[in-house]
C-alpha cells in the first residue's frame, strides 16, 4: 500500500507498580492483528512513581524495540489523568489507543477497533469488557454483571456508549481535565462536543479483572461514581449508566435467575447505592480527592484469556 494512505496510531499504557502485568501488555500489543492501512507508530508507556520492578521490566523490552517502546517517568505518582496528559502530549500521531496494564485485549481487538476509524465521522471507540473472574463467588458475580450490564446498554443506546478499559480516540484535544477520576467518560464529551461519534466494538474483546474483597470493590464504585458525578456537575456531560433510570431495566435483563444470583443481583444493587451515596458526598461535600486513588492490588490477576 502506498505509505500516503498509512494511518498511524500510538498506544499509551499508564502503570504504576505493575510489574506483573507490563511485559504481558506490552507483548500483547505488539502482536496484534491490525488493518493494512494502519501502522503503530510507538507504545507510550507512562510510570507513576513505581516503587517495583516496572520501570526495570520496561527498559529490558524497550532495548528490543527502541524505536517502538517510549518510556515516560514521573517520579511522584500524580493520578492518571496526568499519565493520560502526558500520552497525548507526547504522542506522534493523530490516534490514540489507550490502555491499562492490567488488561489484555483479545487477538483482533485492535483491528476491529482501527476499521472503525476508517469511518470519518466516528472519533472514539470503545470495546466489550470480559472478565475472567471467578462466577461463583459473589465479588466475581459483581464483576461479571457490571460488564454484562454495560454491554447490554451499550446494544441499546448505540447513540452513547459507556466507554471502559481500553479505548480507541483522535487526538482532537490537548488534554483531559487534569483531576479527573474517569479518564474515558472525561474523553467522551471532548469527543462528542466536536461532532464526531462514538462507537461500541462488541467484537473487540478486553479481558479484566476485579477487586477481590468488598472493600476495594466498594472502593472502586465510589470513586467512578465521583468521578462521574464530578464530570456532570462540571461539564454538563452524563454518562448513560449515570441514570440509574437507563440502568435498571438493563439490569433486571441482565441479573441471573436462580435463587443465588438473584440474591447476589440484590446485593449488587445495594453496594451500588452505598457506593453512589458516598461518592455523591465526596463530589457535594469534598469529602475525598479521587484525582489519585489508592491501587486495587487484588484486580491484577488476569488467569485466563484467549491467546
Amino acid at each position: 500500500m502506498n505509505s500516503k494512505n498509512i494511518k498511524y496510531f500510538s498506544v499509551g499504557i499508564c502503570a504504576f507498580n505493575e510489574e506483573k502485568n507490563i511485559l504481558r501488555s506490552i507483548k500483547y500489543s505488539l502482536k496484534q492483528t491490525i488493518p493494512d492501512n494502519f501502522k503503530l507508530k510507538e507504545i507510550i508507556i507512562v510510570a507513576s512513581g513505581c516503587t517495583d520492578n516496572t520501570v526495570p521490566k520496561i527498559r529490558s523490552v524497550l532495548s528490543k524495540h527502541p524505536k517502538i517502546i517510549k518510556l515516560i517517568e514521573e517520579k511522584n505518582r500524580l493520578g492518571k489523568a496526568s499519565a493520560v496528559n502526558k500520552i497525548i502530549q507526547n504522542s506522534k500521531s493523530n490516534l490514540i489507543m489507550l490502555q491499562g496494564a492490567d488488561t489484555v485485549p483479545a487477538a483482533n481487538c485492535y483491528l476491529n477497533f482501527l476499521n472503525n476509524m476508517n469511518k470519518k465521522n466516528v472519533g472514539m471507540v470503545g470495546g466489550r469488557i470480559v472478565p475472567t473472574d471467578n462466577k461463583g463467588s459473589f465479588l466475581g458475580y459483581a464483576n461479571h454483571l457490571k460488564w454484562e450490564l454495560h454491554h447490554l446498554i451499550n446494544l441499546k443506546y448505540p447513540e452513547r456508549p459507556k466507554m471502559g478499559e481500553l479505548i480507541l480516540f483522535k487526538k482532537i484535544f490537548t488534554r483531559i481535565p487534569p483531576q479527573t477520576a474517569v479518564d474515558e467518560a472525561s474523553i467522551e464529551p471532548l469527543i462528542k462536543l466536536q461532532g464526531f461519534n462514538t462507537v461500541y466494538e462488541p467484537k473487540s474483546v478486553v479481558y479484566n479483572s476485579g477487586p477481590k474483597t468488598l472493600r476495594e470493590y466498594l472502593s472502586q464504585r465510589r470513586r467512578i461514581f465521583a468521578g462521574h458525578y464530578d464530570t456532570k456537575i462540571s461539564y454538563g456531560y452524563e454518562v448513560i449508566t449515570f441514570s440509574s433510570f437507563s440502568a435498571l431495566p438493563v439490569f433486571i435483563s441482565a441479573m441471573g435467575k436462580n435463587p443465588r444470583e438473584i440474591v447476589f443481583s440484590i446485593l449488587v444493587a445495594v453496594f451500588e447505592i452505598i457506593a453512589r451515596f458516598f461518592g455523591y458526598l465526596d463530589i457535594r461535600f469534598k469529602l475525598r480527592s479521587h484525582t489519585v486513588w489508592k491501587t486495587i492490588s487484588s484486580s491484577k490477576a488476569i488467569h485466563k484469556f484467549s491467546k
